[in-house]
């Protein structure tokens, strides 16, 4: 959600007219950030647990994984160099990204065949239907909002109880990580933005810095539950019972909101300097 591509913040651009490739530019670091948190803490685990280690890596060992990795290595490498070398749009990259992965499933890697397209086709379908229908009431929300003057009304509200920026951005954090535990991404970003973008912008907060804040926060909605996306997945393939994860996972949920205080409160340290 945060190392680009990243639809989130395709969406986020979109609802706040701001630029896609500098949202990616500025994910980058943040993401590399949250990895590496998220190792660091897998590590300490592992040395305190004792478990079992894998068999030593060799330069021979990782050059041929990397060899066998490279074509599907290089959709990030096409999408990103043709967005930030002026080649093709976002929207244009995701084309030529899609039709340079179809080649290389079909052709190279060969583990797709016709009937696998047909049904990738039809679920995409319903998948884009059901974001544009999203974004579209979000359109209706956005102005029922704006007429009834609710983001002045919150940010009036907000810079009442303090104004200190250093104070708000932090009520702003919370209660983005508080919509993420409750509210699926793309809606959460639909009905947040418009509310909260008015009040960071008063703040001096830069939109593309307040799209990293809030895709970030929202990343970690993932693996908050009720609406934990990626537990339910988890859970799935580990075939291991959802309250077992959700409470292995309170180290990470920590490292991550510390390199989302970064993020707020850090940004030239990662990636952002306005």
């Amino acid at each position: 959600m945060v190392i680009p591509p990243s639809v989130p913040m395709i969406i986020y651009a979109v609802i706040a007219q701001q630029s896609v490739s500098k949202l990616f530019l500025s994910g980058i670091l943040p993401g590399i950030a949250m990895g590496l948190g998220l190792s660091a803490i897998a590590i300490v685990q592992a040395y305190r647990r004792n478990y079992p280690r894998g068999t030593a890596l060799s330069a021979a060992t990782i050059w041929r994984t990397f060899r066998s990795a490279s074509w599907g290595l290089m959709t990030p490498v096409i999408i990103l160099g043709g967005i930030f070398s002026g080649v093709f749009t976002p929207s244009e990259a995701a084309v030529v990204a899609v039709n340079y992965a179809l080649l290389v499933s079909l052709f190279i890697y060969r583990d797709l065949n016709l009937a696998d397209v047909y049904r990738i086709l039809i679920r995409s379908a319903i998948t884009t239907s059901v974001i544009m229908l999203v974004i579209a009431t979000s359109a209706v929300l956005s102005w029922t909002l704006s007429s009834w003057q609710v983001p002045g009304a919150i940010a009036q509200a907000v810079l009442s109880l303090s104004t200190d920026p250093l104070v708000i951005m932090l009520l702003v954090v919370a209660v983005i990580l508080l919509t993420g535990v409750f509210i699926e991404t793309a809606s959460a970003l639909i009905i947040l933005t418009p509310v909260l973008l008015p009040l960071v912008t008063q703040l001096g907060i830069d939109p593309i810095h307040f799209g990293l804040i809030i895709v970030v926060g929202l990343a970690i909605g993932m693996i908050t539950p009720p609406v934990a996306i990626n537990l339910y997945v988890a859970s799935s393939v580990t075939q291991l019972p959802l309250e077992r994860i959700t409470r292995a996972i309170i180290p990470y949920l920590l490292g991550l909101i510390a390199v989302l205080l970064l993020v707020v409160y850090v940004p030239i340290l990662l990636g952002w300097s306005g």
